[in-house]
């Protein structure tokens, strides 16, 4: 699939992390959960999504936060994000209170420990 969203997945300790890249949009928006959600094992504590090379999210991108968030905690995993200090995705986060459901963190670091 074709998309200008890039997703890499890797495990650090109990966690994963998913570094995002590009937009995540209408369009590509399922791929992406779908990328996430196949990415952690239920062993897995928490899945942490670091935002810090995306540069735009619609409304469908953080339908899907708020889905992803939704699924982890059914299962007993919590969403982290990171989201470097000055973002221009700052204002998106808050306005749509994701804060609420996943944690946002200024460092990769300080997400994984949570």
């Amino acid at each position: 699939m074709n998309t200008n969203a890039e997703v890499k997945v890797g495990l650090e300790g109990a966690s994963v992390v998913a570094r995002l890249s590009g937009e995540v949009d209408m369009a590509n928006a399922s791929y992406v959960r779908d990328e996430l959600l196949r990415a952690v094992p239920n062993d897995a504590v928490a899945l942490v999504i670091d935002l810090t090379s995306v540069r735009y999210l619609d409304s469908a991108a953080v339908a899907l936060l708020f889905e992803v968030a939704r699924r982890l905690e059914t299962r007993r995993q919590t969403l982290r994000l990171v989201l470097p200090p000055g973002s221009p995705l700052e204002r998106v986060l808050v306005l749509t209170e994701v804060g609420t459901v996943a944690p946002i963190h200024e460092t990769l670091d300080s997400a994984l420990a949570g």
